[in-house]
């Protein structure tokens, strides 16, 4: 809470602010909570006064309070589902993409991340009738699997305006992937492109390319370098220098930047009424799978959900964290020419 201090209000002067920081009085919830009857005998300050400087106290720091019935309405008139066009998806989402959260889908190389995302892609140009923000870290994104979905599936492959419902855009590292972040919001903010009043899904495939390298995701290159270092000790100086960062000596930077993500991802969701659907890798923890990136990550998203190979062209949902849903739920789907579709 703030510090009490001469200017606040008109009757906070430099005098008062003494008096009352001598009597142990120093922050703002300092003087709110206290007996204002029994405070202006103990400092011989006008009780009117104080009466005065605790409103106009309130007034500044208090949050001001809404109805329920307030707060639903705002959640009808902001919240939309945006449906996965997958039925066992749909299902343990508990409808679909919801704007106002970020949801992450975690799993292997070759698990089929990529295909949720060009998939759920398809769904909301042609389905929900609304724009998409895929943003590309690895260069997974092909614009040619996406015509192929939305040409078989529904049938608008070969609608060169379905196209203008998309934009793609290519960060290779974390800090142009804040740099494109914050210019979307400045973009949604200032309304000058009309692709962007129409913008409802935000895509990263794949967090993880853009955050391993500062956490120390090459730490089996490290130690090769460290092994070359005892060979050729001259090389000693300049070994360590360069291979500090290669095994994680930037992980506090990581966590301050995975932190700055958060701070980006979740406002743009929240106060744009977005869907951000987020792409991620996973370790294995005790033999049972996790997404990577660590504790700091694992709060950021809303809902969670692992994807694993079944073989061939079989794929598992699971489940691991939701605000509305059971855990634990699984969906199957498999990749076909039309993206990722139900089985059978």
């Amino acid at each position: 809470m703030s510090v009490l201090r001469c200017g606040i209000c008109s009757a906070l002067t430099d005098d008062v602010v003494s008096t009352l920081k001598d009597n142990g009085i120093r922050s703002v919830i300092d003087l709110i909570t206290q007996n204002l009857e029994d405070l202006s005998q103990k400092t011989k300050l006008s009780y009117k006064d104080l009466v005065a400087i605790v409103n106009v106290l309130l007034a500044q720091y208090s949050t001001f309070p809404v109805t329920g019935e307030a707060l639903y309405n705002t959640v009808l008139t902001s919240t939309s589902i945006l449906p996965t066009a997958c039925q066992g998806f749909d299902q343990i989402l508990d409808g679909g993409l919801y704007t106002g959260e970020v949801t992450e889908v975690a799993g292997e190389i070759a698990s089929g991340k990529t295909q949720i995302c060009l998939s759920m892609t398809a769904s909301v140009i042609c389905h929900s009738k609304q724009n998409v923000m895929y943003v590309d870290t690895s260069g997974g994104f092909c614009a040619e699997r996406l015509e192929e979905i939305l040409h078989t599936k529904y049938q608008q492959g070969d609608n060169s305006d379905v196209f203008s419902h998309i934009r793609c855009l290519q960060t290779y590292d974390i800090y142009s992937l804040l740099s494109e972040l914050q210019q979307i919001k400045v973009n949604i903010t200032q309304q000058s492109d009309p692709f962007y009043s129409g913008l409802k899904l935000i895509i990263i495939d794949n967090v993880a390319s853009v955050i391993y390298p500062i956490l120390g995701g090459n730490q089996l290159d490290g130690r090769l370098i460290v092994c070359i270092d005892l060979l050729n000790a001259w090389w000693k100086p300049v070994v360590y220098t360069l291979i500090y960062p290669i095994l994680g000596g930037n992980q506090l930077d990581g966590h301050g930047l995975i932190v700055q993500l958060s701070q980006l991802l979740k406002p743009l969701a929240v106060d744009y009424s977005l869907s951000v659907l987020v792409s991620n890798n996973v370790v294995v923890s005790d033999g049972e799978k996790k997404a990577s990136l660590g504790k700091v990550w694992s709060h950021v998203p809303h809902t969670r959900i692992l994807v694993s190979s079944m073989g061939d062209q079989q794929r598992q949902l699971v489940l691991v964290k939701s605000s509305r849903s059971r855990t634990g739920q699984t969906a199957n789907f498999i990749i076909s020419e039309k993206g990722c579709v139900d089985p059978g």
